[in-house]
């Protein structure tokens, strides 16, 4: 049978690529499983949050006060206990809300998604069950208490007279760029706390770092030429900075060329990265939970 001539490269085409077209192929397979189970990581995901405060008065609200309470306590620190501002451009707590909405809902993800397996472990002995979507779960359940807290954010901007474009949409865009990275990670480090339970644990103090790291409570302005190219290898400065450029400057999708293919690339590798090692461990989550 002959072979499409669309599927085949010549062998001197790829030499010296570090991430060739066949492992951009092995892509495929797991992200069109998570498609096919798109409604049940729905219900998994809605599921996640109703138990996660089954026992409270208020129930799920609490999965919107907690951030607003901690962007709150940022805003005032920075603010008036640090006297953190900005040169030019909007107000401080503006640019402080667009930055840390997408951060929180990236550290819920990875905080959460890394025990995904566990927290499921029920179902890890049922045959034929999808176990690849289970870290994914925590990141839709990220994604959902980000739309309640953007629809704040968004009601913030219109009273402090900040107007509006189609600039708007492209929050889209890097909320689904942020989606992708956190799936890479995820795979990764929950097929790893599976089988060592200090991997948890890490990643809570990799997240303060990664935090501080990230220019969401300290203008990037500031910094040399030479530190700013190193900040920009952050995959989570490129979506924080593409949710402020949305929001406040209305600048165009591509500002932030050519960090468009580093961040992309870099995705593409950490999820091909993790549907390997977490096909590879799989088999040995049975024996271990």
């Amino acid at each position: 049978m002959a072979t499409s001539p669309s599927l085949t490269t010549p062998a001197h085409v790829g030499a010296g690529r570090p991430f060739g077209s066949g492992r951009w192929r092995a892509l495929v397979p797991p992200l069109r499983l998570l498609r096919a189970n798109r409604r049940l990581i729905w219900q998994l995901a809605l599921n996640e949050l109703k138990g996660r405060y089954a026992a409270t008065l208020v129930g799920s609200v609490w999965a919107v006060v907690n951030p607003l309470v901690v962007i709150l306590v940022f805003w005032f620190v920075s603010a008036y206990g640090l006297k953190i501002s900005f040169q030019n451009g909007p107000p401080f707590h503006l640019v402080l809300f667009c930055g840390l909405i997408p951060w929180m809902t990236f550290s819920e993800a990875i905080s959460s998604g890394t025990g995904g397996v566990l927290s499921h472990g029920y179902l890890v002995k049922k045959i034929a069950f999808p176990l690849e979507i289970l870290p994914v779960v925590s990141v839709v359940s990220a994604v959902i208490v980000h739309g309640f807290l953007f629809a704040l954010l968004l009601g913030i901007l219109l009273l402090s007279g900040v107007t509006l474009t189609l600039h708007l949409l492209q929050v889209a865009y890097f909320l689904l760029a942020m989606v992708a990275f956190a799936t890479g990670l995820v795979w990764v480090l929950s097929a790893l706390n599976v089988l060592n339970r200090d991997v948890g644990q890490a990643v809570g103090a990799i997240l303060t770092i990664w935090f501080w790291f990230t220019p969401i409570v300290w203008p990037a302005q500031n910094l040399s030429p030479r530190v700013l190219r190193v900040i920009e290898l952050n995959p989570v400065f490129y979506v924080v900075e593409g949710y402020r450029n949305a929001l406040l400057y209305g600048r165009p999708l591509l500002a932030q060329w050519p960090l468009d293919l580093y961040f992309w690339a870099v995705t593409a590798a950490l999820l091909a990265l993790g549907n390997v090692v977490f096909r590879s461990l799989k088999p040995h989550f049975a024996d271990v939970l």
